[in-house]
């Protein structure tokens, strides 16, 4: 049964014309109605699915948040400048040639110790806190991705590159010890050259192409030989993947500027667009001489302030272009490594944000759409809302971030929330294809290629990717798998919603029919991800073994859910016995928001369960800061698994908690169900709760 009575999310039912064509399995669209016919396998999921890190302190909570997310790429700013002080290494005197510059180079290869100061740069690399904007500590932020599994790509750069011979060496010294820091004990593959070559802000450094080119030969040489190094030194067999050029657009309205050349006021590219003379060196390197490697590997570009439309019209583009302008005729992977659908200044004018519905949905398409247009990659810009220079933090931060102390993670936006969906079914993984899936409309407008479906054939689990555009009313939904190898007749579908009133949580819960053809009345301004998990045995229910709901009066006969102000706050723990195998799970609430409004708050899963029977009390609970009514110990013991609707008249509200159950310890998992602040603003709730009177874990295997 649906949670609310309201509106009914999908139509089973033999009654009626629409239940006539389910039973006769026909797919129809309801009239203004839009159809989804999934089909075949298509491809692959996509390979770098990821943010752009802000703070990622030591002893903070990021890495949970990271985790959180989903994501599988991870991009961050290393400026040489701290990461790589000019002391430690060799100034360059007597470097005067391209000749001489070889020959150090040979000698620095053959014994670096006699020119780099190792020692020096790994107490900078293991002990500096990164001073500007985004507050990390290298080491220790790649040592977590790398546990995570996530792949990083560094933004290492230093506009010093209109230099002699001497400071060129240098700059290659750098690279080289940079890259083969990170090679060698973590296996970081993936590097940028500089950011945004083409912007007017870097032409004190990059006056002209020429510089630029041979600044990007140079760079990648030190990249290439680096891991070249670590390869023969320690056995491994890393690929070295540098992305250029990194610029701020491929295109603007009208033209391809700056894949193409641009005549505006910034005279460097009045000939040669930025994308064009580095795909036409591609083959050169920094003697001017052909070579058999291609100078970078991947066409790494930027884009703001454009909806799904302009990302389909330059995937397709930039293919063409390459195969133009490279020597080789092969168009190179493309990735994203910075978007979003507005750009900070814009964010802070526009009177929207991303928990702005016609934001997110727009984003939302952006996904599918370069997924279906199969870029290599997309970098969103950024993780968490750090602070500008001017004071103001990032709009286009999707966490929000304490920007003080250990610079903890405080919660998630809209936005958040639709690309961590995105990111868990669309990434690739082993297992998993995409299938082909085409839409009609009877009326409402679609973006092409937007609705996505993926196959993760190992766990039997079809997933569709189903943004509604902002500007469109409420409309049917048909979904037709008929043509697909998903078994779908007696499948279980889940619906997960962001919207103005759900944050990623599930709507609903039912079974497919037998003709394998499903409707659903899809609300505007959402995204929805449909799961079906292809019938293998019958759901299984498990009661908690421990329910303690807590007040700092006391402890309460149900589970309360709110902050302080004309209540008492209240938070609510669970414990369960976990399942040992489960390709889904569900966390089930029975109870309702105590003013007739829906109430959203955080569910912590809790790998410590040892506080089940002990008479807890505000200040002993665990995992609970009393004072804040926050989550304490994240990342540790805590750790984030979603966001909650309570509905507001009494029914059921679900969360997926698929992702979490690996953080049960010795069998047991609990969770923590909170309302917190996000942010020092966040007093919407206060003095506001929900009540559960029933919990449940449902699970597939």
């Amino acid at each position: 049964m649906p949670p609310f009575n309201r509106r009914q999310f999908l139509a089973v039912s033999a009654a009626g014309t629409a239940g006539a064509a389910l039973a006769a399995g026909t797919a129809h669209a309801a009239a203004e109605g839009i159809t989804v016919r999934v089909g075949a396998v298509a491809g692959r999921g996509m390979p770098l699915v990821g943010f752009n890190t802000g703070h990622f302190m030591p002893n903070g909570n990021t890495a949970a948040w990271i985790e959180y997310a989903a994501v599988n790429a991870v991009r961050f700013f290393a400026n040489l400048s701290a990461w790589c002080p000019d002391s430690a290494f060799d100034p360059g005197s007597g470097v005067e040639t391209i000749d001489d510059f070889d020959a150090r180079k040979s000698l620095l290869r053959k014994d670096s110790d006699r020119y780099i100061d190792w020692r020096a740069l790994r107490q900078v690399w293991s002990t500096q806190i990164y001073p500007t904007t985004n507050h990390y500590n290298l080491d220790y932020q790649i040592d977590r991705l790398h546990r995570l599994g996530i792949t990083p790509i560094m933004e290492a750069a230093e506009f010093r590159w209109n230099s002699p011979w001497s400071g060129l060496w240098l700059m290659w010294q750098k690279h080289y010890a940079f890259t083969h820091h990170l090679a060698s004990r973590w296996g970081v593959e993936r590097y940028n050259f500089v950011n945004e070559p083409d912007h007017p802000s870097a032409a004190d450094d990059i006056v002209d192409q020429t510089v630029y080119i041979r600044g990007l030969q140079i760079a990648a040489d030190a990249i290439r030989a680096a891991i070249a190094d670590v390869n023969a030194e320690h056995g491994r067999k890393l690929r070295a993947i540098v992305q250029a050029p990194v610029i701020t657009h491929a295109s603007q309205t009208g033209a391809d500027y700056h894949m193409d050349a641009d005549p505006d006021a910034d005279a460097r590219d009045d000939e040669h667009g930025w994308g064009e003379i580095c795909l036409r060196n591609l083959r050169t390197d920094y003697h001017g001489d052909t070579v058999d490697h291609d100078l970078f590997d991947v066409f790494d570009t930027h884009l703001y302030n454009k909806t799904a439309a302009t990302y389909t019209y330059e995937l397709e583009m930039m293919r063409a272009k390459m195969r133009e302008y490279t020597p080789t005729g092969v168009a190179l992977p493309i990735v994203y490594s910075e978007f979003n659908r507005r750009n900070t200044g814009a964010f802070e004018t526009s009177g929207d944000d991303l928990n702005t519905p016609m934001i997110f949905s727009d984003l939302a398409e952006i996904w599918g759409a370069t997924l279906t247009g199969g870029a290599e990659g997309m970098i969103c810009f950024k993780f968490d809302n750090t602070v500008r220079a001017n004071g103001i933090p990032y709009g286009t931060g999707h966490y929000y971030v304490e920007n003080a102390g250990d610079y903890n993670i405080r919660g998630a936006k809209k936005a958040a929330e639709a690309n961590r969906m995105f990111a868990d079914r669309f990434a690739a993984r082993d297992g998993r294809v995409v299938l082909a899936a085409s839409v009609t409309s009877a009326g409402p407008a679609i973006m092409p290629g937007a609705m996505v479906a993926s196959h993760d054939r190992d766990l039997g689990r079809c997933s569709l990717w189903l943004p509604h555009r902002s500007s469109e009313a409420a409309h049917p939904l048909t979904i037709d798998l008929s043509g697909s190898p998903v078994r779908a007749a007696g499948a279980t579908v889940i619906i997960r919603e962001v919207s103005a009133v759900h944050s990623g949580d599930v709507i609903m819960v039912d079974t497919v029919p037998e003709s394998g053809v499903i409707t659903a009345n899809q609300p505007a301004d959402c995204v929805w991800l449909i799961t079906l998990l292809e019938r293998r045995s019958a759901p299984r229910r498990r009661q908690p073994f421990a329910t303690v709901g807590l007040t700092p009066g006391g402890a309460t006969a149900t589970l309360p859910v709110g902050r302080g102000g004309t209540a008492a706050p209240g938070v609510g723990y669970l414990a369960f016995e976990a399942p040992a195998e489960a390709r889904s799970a569900i966390l089930e609430l029975d109870g309702a928001a105590g003013d007739g409004s829906p109430l959203t708050f955080q569910v912590y899963a809790l790998s410590r369960t040892d506080w089940a029977g002990d008479e807890l009390t505000w200040e002993s609970a665990p995992c609970l800061d009393p004072d804040e009514v926050r989550a304490d110990s994240v990342g540790r013991e805590a750790f984030p698994a979603g966001q909650l609707t309570a509905p507001a008249e009494p029914g059921v509200a679900r969360l997926d908690v698929t992702r979490v159950l690996g953080k049960a310890r010795q069998g047991r998992l609990g969770f923590l169900l909170v309302r917190e602040r996000a942010h020092d603003e966040d007093t919407a709730d206060d003095g506001r709760r929900a009540e559960f009177t029933g919990a449940r874990l449902v699970w597939w295997s």
